[in-house]
């Protein structure tokens, strides 16, 4: 060691520096978390946190949408973040959500078809039709469900 002054002031600029970033990431944090909570105020405590949820919930509803892509894997990780989302989700957003999910099961269903895989296909196209179904819809049958896949995947294909 031929400099130990600059040794042990790099070592302690070092130490000093770690410390200053995790004390300023605690404080960004709480302050983030203080802040955040006094987001809609007015609304109330109630009306505010149901508003920051449904808020998230539709961004991520949103930006599942934008990153989808005409593969089964894409689909199914689509399929895997909406139910995700739908359990954070308020009940009343169910239905929209429920819809996606369907509309996905469909083009899932349309996807594993022309790949010649007829039992994911018909499996898909089972999970599409129950949730359809949940949501009123009468006309369930095997077209029906096609015709919602094939429509999903042209108008996906035409961004």
């Amino acid at each position: 060691m031929r400099y130990p002054i600059l040794t042990s002031f790099f070592g302690g600029a070092l130490i000093f520096s770690g410390f200053s970033y995790v004390g300023y990431r605690s404080t960004a944090g709480l302050v983030y978390q203080h802040e955040q909570s006094t987001w809609f105020s007015s609304l109330g405590e109630q009306d505010a946190r149901q508003l920051r949820i449904t808020g998230g919930v539709l961004l991520g509803y949103s930006l599942s949408c934008l990153l989808m892509k005409n593969t089964e894997a894409s689909l199914q990780r689509n399929v895997d973040g909406l139910a995700e989302i739908r359990g954070k989700a308020p009940q009343e957003l169910w239905p929209v959500l429920d819809l996606r999910l369907a509309r996905d099961y469909a083009a899932m269903a349309q996807v594993e078809g022309r790949a010649n895989n007829s039992v994911a296909a018909t499996n898909h196209r089972r999970h599409a039709a129950d949730l359809l179904r949940s949501l009123g819809w009468n006309d369930v049958s095997d077209d029906a469900v096609a015709a919602l896949g094939d429509k999903d995947l042209r108008r996906r294909m035409k961004r």
